[in-house]
């Protein structure tokens, strides 16, 4: 008894190096593979006139396909190369009336911050170095990072800050992530106060935001704002069978590794143009090879298909599946069997599948659509957004492990 505990911490001095693959969601991945001409098309846009067509875009993609790691790279490309200020946003964060009103306030405290005098309104000699900013500018008033309120003065704020940046020779550029999620009535406002900063003011304001595609049939759908209407549409694509191979083959060469071309084409196949598919693969097979050890085998692929597809299914598809009500879990489950073979079932068969009523049709199909476990397939059809989860869901249900109401 008594003996010497283990150690379970690597040593300080032995960190492991960075990993090849990334499977988080949201992650940029080492290498990012077949996004480099949208987010160049993107950026080319930005970089016009704000007041132009091309000052507000939103970029549209399944669940899992890198909508978030697109936008992520926008934003580090505006700060790197054009020095811009970047506020982000998220639909999911509360109001997000409320939540870009913070992030405007924050950044206005930091240009004033810079200046030594937060509390009075000049702008004056204002420059951008290499390590930020470099000289000041002042506001009308503090910007109260304290308050319990936030959204009356967004507009003025705003404005405020794009004619700073203006000053400084530079560019704010707001981003909103799960866009979806706003409700109307906020879009239409964060909208109108955009609209009008850029286009009726002419300040320097730019926006990107990321959303479901469901997102054409509810906000970008909306008669009553010109803003959502006019956002600049930009789809994230699955990634081609050769970007697949590369995304998987270049990150395991660049740490030394090897992948043998039977063991790649199981992957290829396994990940199916998913971006977060390709990394939980990745990641599996590097790690069942022993790192840059041993060259990835047969053998270490079809384990790490197994294991990622377990992945998936446990942290994209279950959760998904049980946050649906009883009726959408039924209309899910009947187009899973319609769909078998990678069909496209209409909708008024899925209704018929399921035994619901064809009336409240369109109620389901959006919900599903919200979800992210759907996506349109043409007028009056639909299909799964991941070739994964059919499987899944015929097998989960015939085994008892997922119940239909």
């Amino acid at each position: 008894m008594g003996g010497e505990r283990p150690r379970y911490f690597p040593d300080e001095g032995d960190v492991p190096d960075s990993p090849p693959f990334t499977p988080g969601f949201g992650a940029t991945p080492p290498c990012l593979v077949g996004r480099d001409e949208l987010i160049r098309d993107v950026c080319a846009l930005l970089a016009g006139d704000p007041a132009s067509e091309g000052g507000a875009h939103v970029l549209l993609a399944p669940r899992g396909l890198g909508k978030t790691v697109v936008l992520n790279e926008i934003e580090d490309a505006a700060r790197q190369e054009r020095g811009w200020l970047v506020l982000s946003v998220s639909g999911t964060d509360g109001d997000p009336i409320a939540e870009t009103h913070k992030a405007v306030l924050g950044a206005r405290h930091l240009l004033a911050h810079t200046h030594g005098e937060p509390a009075k309104r000049q702008v004056s000699g204002v420059s951008l170095g290499a390590g930020g900013l470099s000289a000041g500018i002042s506001f009308e008033e503090e910007a109260d990072l304290r308050r319990t309120g936030y959204g009356d003065d967004l507009r003025r704020d705003f404005g405020e800050l794009a004619d700073a940046a203006g000053q400084l020779g530079t560019r704010v550029l707001l981003t909103m992530d799960e866009m979806h999620a706003i409700p109307l009535a906020k879009a239409r406002k964060l909208g109108s106060y955009i609209q009008h900063i850029a286009k009726r003011e002419r300040q320097s304001l730019v926006f990107v935001g990321a959303a479901l595609p469901y997102i054409t049939e509810t906000l970008l759908a909306d008669r009553k704002s010109t803003f959502l209407q006019r956002l600049a549409v930009h789809r994230v694509a699955p990634l081609s069978e050769s970007e697949t191979r590369r995304g998987l083959r270049e990150p395991i060469k660049m740490h030394g590794g090897l992948i043998g071309e039977d063991a790649l084409d199981i992957a290829t196949s396994a990940v199916a143009g998913h971006p977060y598919m390709l990394q939980l693969v990745g990641d599996r097979m590097w790690r069942a090879a022993g790192g840059s050890g041993d060259p990835i085998a047969v053998n270490h692929a079809k384990g790490a298909v197994a294991e990622a597809t377990g992945a998936l299914e446990d942290h994209l598809f279950a959760p998904t599946w049980q946050s649906l009500s009883d009726t959408d879990k039924r209309f899910l489950a009947a187009l899973a069997v319609l769909a078998e073979g990678g069909g496209s079932p209409r909708v008024a068969a899925v209704c018929e599948e399921a035994g619901i009523g064809k009336s409240s049709a369109s109620a389901y199909r959006r919900r599903l659509l919200l979800s992210g476990m759907v996506s349109p397939s043409g007028r009056g059809r639909l299909r799964l957004t991941h070739p994964a989860i059919g499987p899944w869901l015929r097998r989960s249900i015939a085994a008892g492990a997922l119940h239909i109401p």
